[in-house]
Formats: C-alpha cells, structure tokens, sequence
C-alpha cells in the first residue's frame, strides 16, 4: 500500500491498519480484532517514538520540511514514506507512519526529537 491509500483513513483506522501489519493477521473482520488491532498499533507507535524521531527528524531528507506549514503535509509523507523505505523499513509499515507522523505535523513531531545516535 501506499502514502495515498492511507491518507484519507482516520487515525483510528490507521493504527488498526498498523497493528494488523505489525501482527502479520491482516485486518480482522470483528469489531474485537479490530480494537485489538488499534491498541497494539498505538501502542507500538508510542512505544518507537523516539527511535521514530531519531530515524526521521535528523535525516537530511527531512531537514528542508521542517518547518514548513500543514498545507505540505501530503509532501512530508511521502518524503517520510521514502526515507523509511530506504532504511528498509516495510513499504506497507512506512506508509502508515508515514501518513501518521504527517498528519501531526513534522515540525511538530520534531520538536522533542531526542539527539541522533
């Protein structure tokens, strides 16, 4: 999938899609994998953060977009989308961080970002 597939989805959706991924269960049909699903993705997204930060905010390819307003989100993504996929992180597991760290906003993703390692 990719950074346009997702970026219509409501976060809820997106940690669901991200959970079901990371879970290698594909998207359960009931509410109670779905729920499943969506906990386990925030979780997991809360639980990387940091390392998200250092593998996004300090790379030269995000440098220039930091900053930039929230009508450049889309271009954020698909920049996030890249840089991830080319540290060979899955393309599908990408896209959904992607589309999710674009959504809050780069800069504002950024602003904590602990010193590269």
């Amino acid at each position: 999938m990719t950074v346009e597939a997702y970026w219509d989805k409501s976060d809820e959706e997106l940690y669901s899609l991200l959970g079901a991924e990371l879970l290698g269960e594909g998207l359960g049909l009931s509410p109670e994998d779905q729920e499943n699903h969506r906990r386990f993705g925030k979780q997991w997204f809360a639980n990387k953060h940091n390392e998200l930060q250092r593998k996004i905010c300090h790379h030269e390819k995000t440098q220039g977009l930091l900053g930039t307003t929230g009508s450049d989100r889309l271009i954020d993504a698909f920049t996030i989308h890249e840089l991830l996929t080319d540290l060979d992180d899955d393309p599908t597991t990408a896209a959904l961080i992607a589309v999710l760290v674009a959504r809050v906003g780069l800069g504002a993703f950024c602003r904590t970002s602990p010193a590269p390692s």
